[in-house]
């Protein structure tokens, strides 16, 4: 099983995103949230059953919330580099 990281961008993905759902529904955020954990789950678990999308980077997407979770996979740990609504043009994880 790989370790796995979150670039400070990703956290302050994840941050804006429940602060955005905490202010519609705080129901709502945690239904977010449990998806996002398992996606999660499931690219530490699966990470080479996704396809890579962009160069190396693969992206896992959320079923019920239109995000993308972007990741690389190094020797030994997944590295997040963003969650990004699929709303947004995928290649800004390039500026992180």
């Amino acid at each position: 099983m790989y370790n796995l990281s979150f670039r400070p961008l990703a956290n302050n993905d994840i941050q804006e995103i429940v602060d955005y759902y905490d202010s519609l529904n705080p129901q709502l955020l945690e239904v977010f949230l449990k998806e996002f954990e398992e996606i999660v789950k499931h690219i530490q678990d699966m990470s080479k059953s996704y396809q890579k999308k962009l160069g190396d980077i693969r992206v896992a997407f959320l079923v019920c919330f239109s995000y993308g979770v972007y990741f690389k996979i190094y020797d030994r740990e997944i590295s997040i580099i963003a969650i990004l609504h699929t709303g947004r043009n995928p290649k800004i994880w390039k500026k992180r």
